[in-house]
């Protein structure tokens, strides 16, 4: 049986690689770490428009551009008002 041991966390910054802490018997408290990253596949064509969103946004990742997509998008949802259209409207009769 092998021993566990504890790889000493990177920190270089948000986006960058940080080793999984694997947990030893003898630590008392865990040091939280980002997940490891995963390779993706992409179009040239999007890599490109990745690229040129990191020069203009002065990312430093492709994760931070693609979480930067990301938030645009959620801001930009429609709203869910109005989604039940169908239902009565509701009044307050003070017995709620």
């Amino acid at each position: 049986m092998t021993k566990a041991k504890t790889i000493p966390a990177d920190r270089s910054g948000p986006g960058s690689i940080v080793p999984a802490l694997v947990k030893s018997r003898k630590l008392s408290h865990s040091v939280p770490t980002r997940e490891l990253r995963a390779p993706v596949q992409i179009l040239r064509s999007t890599k490109q428009w990745l690229d040129q969103i990191i020069d203009e946004k002065q990312f430093r990742t492709y994760d931070e551009a693609i979480m930067f997509l990301i938030a645009e998008r959620q801001r930009h949802l429609p709203s869910d008002s109005g989604i039940f259209s169908d239902l009565a409207e509701y009044v307050c009769t003070g017995e709620d």
